[in-house]
C-alpha cells in the first residue's frame, strides 16, 4: 500500500467514525458539567467516563447496548464506592469488589462486555484516590454519565437504519456470487461447484438474523429520537423485503439441491437455465443497494416458461418452478403488487 493510498483510507476512516467520536465528546462534557454543576462534584471523573464507555465508538446508536452498558459501569462504580468507604483500599479489597461486582451484573442479566465493565470500573474505583467526605459521589457521577450517554444516543444518532442498509447490500452481493456459482457449475457440469454454492447459501443465513437484529435496532432508535422523521415506511418496506428475501434463498437452495440431483441421475435440464441464473443473479445484484431490480427480474419472469424452455424431466420441472417462485417472492419483497408480480409469470399450460 503506498502512502497516498493510506492517507486516503485513513480519511475514510476518519469521516466513518467522526459523529461517533463528536457523539462520545458530547456525552463526556454533558456528563462532566452536569455532575460538576449540578450535583456539585469536584472533577467527576466517572462521569465522562462512564458516558464514554457506554457509547463507544461502534453502534452508539443501539440504545439497549448503551443501557447495558451504563447498567455494568454503575454496578461496577457502586460496588466499589460502597465497598471502600467500609473496608478501605488494598490488594485483596480489589479482589472482593470485582468478585462481587461480577456475581451482581451476572444477577442482573448482564453479559459480555457489560459485566467486563462492571468488574473494571470496581477496580478503578478502589485503586483510585477518594475524595474526603464523597460518600457516593462517583456512583452518582457513573449514574450521569450513563444518562447522558442515553440522552446522546436518543437525541443525536447516527443513520439508523446504516447497518441494515450494510447487511441488505452484503447479503444480496453474496446471494448474487452464490447463484452465479451455480450458473459455472452448470456450464462445466461441475458436481462440486453447485455443492459448493448449496453450502455457501446455508452459511448466510446467519447474515439474516444480523439484518433483523439490525432493523429493529433502527426502529427503536426512531421511535425514542424527536429529530427522526421516518419512524415507519424504511422499516415496513425493509421487514417485507427481509421476508420475501428469506423464502427466495430457501426456495433457491431448493433449486439447487435438485440441480445436484439432476447430475447425479442425468435428468437434463433446459439448456437456457445457466442465462437464467446469471440473469437472476445480475438483478440480485442490482437489489443490494435499492429497488431498481424490479424490471429485469419482470423480464425474467416473462421467460419462466416451462413448456418453451423444454422443462420435461422431473428436475427440469422442479428448477424452472422454483426459479419462478423465487422471482414472485423478490418482486414482492422488491414492492410489486403480489398479484402483478404472479401475472409477470408465463401462465402455466395443462
Amino acid at each position: 500500500m503506498d502512502g497516498r493510498t493510506a492517507v486516503v483510507d485513513a480519511l475514510g476512516r476518519i469521516r466513518a467514525g467522526a459523529w461517533s467520536a463528536a457523539q462520545c465528546g458530547i456525552a463526556a462534557a454533558l456528563a462532566w458539567a452536569t455532575s460538576s454543576h449540578v450535583l456539585g462534584h469536584s472533577r467527576p471523573f466517572f462521569a465522562a467516563v462512564a458516558a464514554v464507555v457506554a457509547l463507544g465508538l461502534s453502534g452508539s446508536g443501539r440504545l439497549r447496548r448503551t443501557a447495558e452498558l451504563s447498567l455494568g459501569v454503575a454496578l461496577g462504580v457502586g460496588v466499589g464506592d460502597l465497598f471502600v468507604g467500609l473496608v478501605g483500599q488494598g490488594a485483596w479489597q480489589i479482589g472482593v469488589v470485582v468478585f462481587i461486582a461480577l456475581l451482581l451484573a451476572i444477577a442482573v442479566g448482564a453479559k459480555g462486555l457489560a459485566v467486563s465493565q462492571a468488574g473494571l470500573q470496581a477496580v478503578f474505583v478502589v485503586a483510585l484516590p477518594r475524595t474526603p467526605n464523597s460518600g457516593l459521589h462517583r456512583w452518582q457521577d457513573a449514574l450521569v454519565g450513563g444518562a447522558a450517554a442515553l440522552l446522546v444516543a436518543a437525541l443525536l444518532p447516527s443513520d439508523p437504519w446504516r447497518e441494515a442498509k450494510r447487511l441488505r447490500s452484503h447479503y444480496f452481493k453474496e446471494l448474487a456470487e452464490v447463484v452465479r456459482q451455480a450458473a459455472r457449475g452448470l456450464r462445466s457440469e461441475s458436481e462440486g461447484e453447485v455443492a459448493e454454492a448449496l453450502a455457501r447459501s446455508r452459511a448466510m443465513e446467519p447474515v439474516l438474523a444480523r439484518w433483523q437484529e439490525a432493523l429493529a435496532t433502527g426502529r427503536e432508535t426512531t421511535r425514542l429520537s424527536p429529530f427522526r422523521e421516518d419512524r415507519g415506511e424504511f422499516w415496513e418496506n425493509s421487514s417485507r423485503l427481509l421476508v420475501q428475501v428469506t423464502r427466495a434463498s430457501r426456495n433457491l437452495r431448493v433449486l439447487l439441491r435438485r440441480v445436484t440431483t439432476s447430475e447425479e441421475t442425468g435428468q437434463p435440464l433446459p439448456a437456457a437455465v445457466p442465462d437464467l441464473l446469471d440473469e437472476l443473479a445480475a438483478a440480485i445484484e442490482l437489489a443490494a443497494v435499492d429497488d431498481d431490480a424490479i424490471s429485469p427480474l419482470v423480464e425474467l419472469a416473462a421467460r419462466l416458461d416451462p413448456a418453451a424452455l423444454g422443462a420435461q424431466s422431473l428436475s427440469a420441472q422442479v428448477v424452472v418452478g422454483q426459479l419462478r417462485v423465487t422471482v414472485v417472492d423478490l418482486l414482492d419483497g422488491l414492492g410489486l403488487e403480489h398479484d402483478r408480480a404472479r401475472n409477470a409469470l408465463p401462465p402455466l399450460t395443462a
